[in-house]
């Protein structure tokens, strides 16, 4: 069944939120990072599992241009981290790196090159180091303007079950919502209307797209709940993109389940003249020890 919201299913202990309207766009990631010992048992027999709350899953993709990226599922290819990854692909791509960008640069191409260096290099060769053990999900999303463009695109690079998919153009450059990654399910049943699980149970009681073709073609878009307009203002997508990332937290803080989706918030934006702004971003330093606002 066709969803408003288009997330797939894998095991991404995380969410991460993007609002795109005319204005801007807006990304926001919880912190929570998920480690499993790989079916490894404690002392007591239990599964080895770890949440930790301090991750950080938002970047600055480009000092100059306004790109930003976000991340949910695996959270390291070998020993390092996808935040120090976004690092090393940021300085690459910086105007004084190896591979800059320069005038007139596509978000397509962004994306590719994005690609070749989280799944063509990092993660192929952490795999390999791995005897192809990493069978997790992991999605970048990555949002921004092409140079020269009016409104900003989306992008997804992805592994799912361990196997690389290519980049998506998730929305274009004339297309408004909000579209979510990790555990997408409360967004899902908020703005859909159902949860991801729908597909299987209607078909598990023989009800089908071949069976029932009106209620396949009508239901999506008779329970679809719009929140994001086209022309909303920039502070009302970053509140919109704010309750859903904290909704999902909190739904996670009352399921009888460990807290994937915990920790600080953290929200940022692009839009086409003031390019990258962090919103709410936290430190694991006292504010009062650096003052710059320029850094990342």
């Amino acid at each position: 069944m066709a969803s408003a919201i288009r997330a797939k299913r894998g095991r991404q202990m995380t969410v991460c939120v993007c609002v795109k309207v005319n204005e801007c766009m807006v990304f926001a990631s919880d912190s929570a990072t998920s480690m499993d010992g790989s079916g490894k048992l404690d002392q007591d027999g239990n599964p080895i599992q770890q949440v930790y709350r301090y991750g950080n899953k938002l970047f600055q993709i480009h000092r100059t241009h306004p790109i930003m990226a976000m991340t949910c599922g695996i959270g390291n290819f070998g020993k390092a981290s996808i935040a120090t990854l976004a690092k090393e692909f940021r300085s690459m791509i910086s105007d004084t790196g190896e591979t800059p960008l320069g005038p007139g640069y596509k978000m397509s191409t962004v994306a590719e090159m994005a690609h070749d260096f989280f799944i063509e290099n990092r993660f192929k060769k952490a795999n390999e180091a791995a005897d192809g053990a990493i069978t997790g999900g992991f999605e970048l999303w990555i949002g921004g303007y092409s140079d020269g463009e009016e409104t900003p695109e989306l992008w997804k690079i992805s592994v799912f079950k361990g196997v690389p998919n290519q980049p998506i153009l998730v929305a274009n450059s004339d297309t408004a919502g909000v579209w979510c990654g990790g555990q997408p399910d409360p967004i899902l049943r908020l703005i859909n209307g159902f949860g991801w699980r729908l597909d299987s149970i209607l078909k598990e009681n023989d009800i089908t797209p071949e069976s029932h073709p009106k209620l396949y073609a009508n239901l999506p878009a008779a329970l679809h709940l719009p929140l994001a307009h086209p022309l909303m203002p920039i502070q009302d997508a970053i509140d919109l993109a704010d309750f859903l990332a904290d909704m999902t937290k909190k739904v996670f803080r009352f399921r009888a389940v460990p807290e994937y989706v915990s920790g600080d918030i953290d929200i940022a934006t692009v839009t086409r003249f003031e390019r990258f702004r962090w919103i709410r971003r936290k430190h694991y330093y006292p504010p009062q020890l650096n003052q710059e606002t320029d850094h990342v």
